[in-house]
């Protein structure tokens, strides 16, 4: 029998030849879900020569409802190391000019060296990542529910699943994947425990356009994306494929049994034109083409992302606020990054990755707590955004986070946003040194969390004696 420490050496080049003739199927690696992490993942792994199997509870090439699909850079180079890339950007349009309104100030983040954010829809996206994962090599199943991990001396051996035919089967593997989303059924059996986790402030409702003219005319609109937070309320314009706008808003939870319930379309459209700059897109595209979609009561977390036999990849281990447009493109690149740690080989190596996943993710992590806190912006915050409204290298340094070349946590620093604040305070405005104590705490716990999360990192790193 194939032990998971010997998945390693056995993945390092592809095998020639035999097939083992066996009762139950047998691979090196089962993967469940294959959205954009498993798919992803499943591509890559079959490339190496492993023998992969996913399961999909959904019809191969499906729409996923519940997504906004947006991408930032890092998940769209993922997108061309798995052949992809292309065929997204022949139909869903780039922007290389992303504006972020904060209250009264806009910022205006060019990408460099021609990049882009893309924002395709999950059918098309999902089914060119299944096409690949198949062309690679990988066995891909649609339709069959999982029921349960097979569990052997306290390892995952394998997966009990329900097929189309409504029969149940089970499968063994080396190594059981959960990219099944954050209801994950692997996460579940194998009782992945939650930290860091919080719930939801707010719901996302959204539908889609024709984008009308007005939306080409470079005065008026000079930015391909727009996300803009003014007051409580917070809303999207992402252009998708067919020449199509993804039109949103985040509205706090207090407000959703108050009036979104009843007439989520007329709620979200009557939202929408209270905005500046979604307003008038709402009025001159004509009618929805689509019926409103909506999520709430989400909640945000990590889990124990490795254990013996098993890994949780993309939002079955980490989910974080949608504010940030990250979840895709954290999937992509988790998915590479579990490629080679699997080629790698042992339970040692899967949990050094989820340790160095907690690092990586922390700052985005409580960035988009603080993004999507339905509180009224602190004065501080805004002398902050009015600050990089006006600077191009500060700007340049916020989408070097995005682009995972900078932490989060690492945009401002503290000296930096003490002298702001010291200003603001000798033109009358005293409450941001407040405002600057409050943050300065916040910012104090995070930065401990996240030494601490490195600290266990570390204990698994070699001797460098």
């Amino acid at each position: 029998m194939v032990r998971s420490k010997d998945i390693g050496p056995r993945l390092r080049a592809p095998r020639a030849g035999a097939v083992r003739e066996v009762k139950t199927p047998r691979y090196d690696v089962a993967i469940v879900g294959a959205r954009c992490a498993g798919a992803a993942l499943a591509a890559f792994l079959a490339r190496r020569g492993a023998r992969v199997v996913v399961l999909e509870r959904a019809p191969l090439h499906s729409e996923h409802v519940l997504s906004t699909h947006q991408i930032h850079p890092p998940g769209i180079r993922v997108l061309d190391e798995l052949g992809v890339g292309d065929a997204v950007r022949a139909v869903a349009p780039g922007a290389d000019v992303v504006r972020l309104a904060k209250d009264d100030a806009d910022i205006d983040i060019r990408l460099p060296d021609g990049l882009t954010e893309r924002c395709p829809r999950r059918d098309r996206l999902d089914g060119l990542l299944q096409d690949a994962a198949v062309e690679a090599g990988a066995e891909l199943r649609e339709r069959c529910t999982v029921t349960g991990v097979a569990m052997r001396d306290g390892r995952a051996r394998g997966v009990r699943f329900e097929g189309p035919n409504g029969v149940e089967e089970t499968l063994e593997a080396d190594l059981v994947v959960g990219a099944d989303g954050r209801h994950s059924t692997v996460a579940a059996c194998v009782e992945a425990e939650e930290y860091l986790g919080y719930d939801a402030p707010r719901a996302l409702y959204w539908t889609y356009f024709q984008a009308p003219p007005l939306w080409s005319d470079d005065a008026a609109y000079p930015f391909g994306m727009y996300v803009g937070r003014r007051g409580a309320s917070i809303r999207t314009v992402f252009h998708t494929d067919h020449d199509q706008l993804l039109l949103g808003s985040v509205p706090p939870l207090a407000e959703v049994e108050r009036s979104w319930r009843g007439d989520p379309e007329g709620t979200l459209l009557a939202d929408l034109r209270g905005d500046p700059v979604v307003g008038p897109l709402v009025e001159a595209a004509g009618p929805p083409l689509e019926p409103v979609r909506a999520t709430f009561r989400e909640r945000y977390f990590f889990r124990r992302a490795a254990g013996p036999g098993w890994l949780l990849v993309g939002d079955a281990g980490h989910h974080k606020d949608f504010v940030l447009g990250d979840g895709i493109s954290e999937a992509l690149v988790q998915a590479r990054s579990a490629a080679g740690v699997i080629a790698e080989g042992g339970d040692r190596a899967l949990e050094r990755w989820w340790r160095e996943r907690d690092v990586e993710a922390l700052p985005l992590y409580f960035l988009g707590r603080d993004e999507g806190s339905p509180e009224p912006f602190p004065e501080l915050r805004r002398v902050v955004m009015r600050q990089v409204a006006r600077r191009r290298d500060l700007r340049q340094r916020m989408f070097r986070s995005v682009n995972r070349e900078l932490p989060a946590d690492q945009v401002f620093s503290p000296l930096q946003i003490l002298g702001w604040a010291l200003r603001a305070a000798l033109s009358g405005r005293f409450g941001v040194l407040g405002d600057f104590v409050t943050m300065a705490r916040q910012g104090a716990r995070d930065s401990a969390e996240i030494g601490r999360r490195r600290r266990l990192l570390e204990r698994l790193e070699p001797s460098r004696a």
